[in-house]
């Protein structure tokens, strides 16, 4: 059975617990791990620690670093989010429907209004897990060398950024792309992190990883900047937990 990683961002713990209690209880017929956090300081101690989101929970309103939530709140959190992990699904919580216009700032799979009922919420976790099932198998079109060339992730070992094209190592063969890193990123399921700022591995064709580096499969060598080294441990890490 596959598991999913749920994150909930929310100041309230009653609404908390609420939601953690719905996806613990939900017949979507997957395993959850679920984290939350009642402030930024929390989540970004959270996700240092290697905690990889897959699906978010984000209430509008949520107060940043104690800003009032009119000037900065859950959508900021979901924008950081939307950018840090490719992929992740979105599932808005508000209080009052006329804040629903304004997440359309973001991407997101769905707008929950309190109080949440279960059907809705069951709706907005299958929407989530299906289009990362989708996502995780499907496969995607880049622009080599005046054609559009299909590429399957699991196909993949990892990918280097040049300027404004792309590397790709498909297979034992290269690819060059005239495609930026963030973009395939955001196509890639999340068996791949950004272990550099120029690089994007897949943690299914690693055979070793150091503080500074990983072996791939193939042999090659990719460098693990210091900056991602810890988060991109502990991803390694919690990635083959799951999987053992």
């Amino acid at each position: 059975m596959n598991e999913y990683r749920v994150l909930i961002v929310d100041d309230d713990p009653e609404q908390t617990q609420l939601i953690e209690d719905l996806v613990r209880r939900s017949r979507v017929s997957v395993a959850f791990e679920v984290a939350s956090c009642a402030n930024a300081d929390d989540a970004r101690k959270l996700l240092a620690r290697g905690f990889a989101p897959q699906i978010a929970f984000v209430d509008i309103a949520f107060q940043v670093d104690g800003v009032p939530a009119s000037q900065n709140d859950g959508i900021e959190a979901a924008r950081y989010l939307l950018s840090e992990y490719a992929g992740i699904q979105i599932i808005y919580l508000a209080d009052q429907s006329e804040h629903f216009t304004r997440v359309y700032r973001t991407d997101h799979v769905y707008c929950l209004l309190r109080p949440v009922h279960s059907e809705e919420f069951e709706e907005a976790l299958l929407r989530a897990v299906d289009n990362l099932r989708s996502r995780a198998a499907r496969p995607f079109g880049v622009r080599a060398n005046g054609r559009i060339m299909r590429v399957l992730p699991a196909d993949i070992e990892y990918i280097e950024s040049d300027r404004r094209k792309v590397r790709i190592f498909v297979n034992g063969e290269l690819i060059e792309a005239y495609e930026s890193l963030s973009g395939l990123a955001a196509e890639l399921p999340d068996s791949f992190i950004q272990c550099h700022k120029s690089f994007l591995v897949n943690m299914d064709k690693i055979v070793e990883m150091r503080s500074d580096k990983v072996e791939m499969a193939s042999g090659a060598t990719i460098p693990i900047s210091q900056k991602r080294s810890k988060a991109a441990r502990a991803a390694f890490v919690a990635y083959l937990k799951e999987r053992s």
